[in-house]
């Protein structure tokens, strides 16, 4: 199912959550082992063995609203990391990421860090940085 989608006159051009998804796994890639993306509850699928796009995708809020393209994802962090600045680039990447790939603008990008991990430990964080 298409999240946007563009009428051009020579055709339509559809995007799904699978692309919008891709753009946001390589963005979180480039932090090579200090940034995982988990869902809600701070599970990160298939830790620590290779993870695969079509398992991160359903842990992302992607939505087309009235003002256009929100983004809420959900991250684990490696401990000794500094959080602001991770998101801050983190944020920037997507967003620069989706307005070059496919020419839009997201309304907003929030990042929320559910949780550091050091070595197999855990702890939970519930933080929220938007755009």
């Amino acid at each position: 199912m298409s999240v946007y989608k563009l009428e051009t006159p020579t055709g339509s051009i559809s995007v799904t959550k699978n692309v919008i998804g891709r753009i946001i796994s390589e963005a979180a890639r480039k932090y090579r082992g200090k940034v995982y993306i988990s869902n809600h509850k701070g599970s990160v699928p298939g830790f620590p063995h290779k993870i695969k796009d079509a398992d991160l995708i359903g842990s992302m809020d992607i939505s087309m609203g009235e003002n256009g393209l929100d983004l809420r994802i959900y991250v684990v962090i490696r401990f000794g990391t500094s959080i602001g600045l991770i998101t801050d680039t983190l944020i920037e990447e997507i967003y620069l990421g989706i307005k070059e790939l496919l020419g839009i603008e997201p309304n907003s990008v929030a990042i929320v860090v559910t949780g550091m991990i050091a070595k197999e430990q855990m702890s939970r964080r519930n933080i929220e940085v938007k755009r």
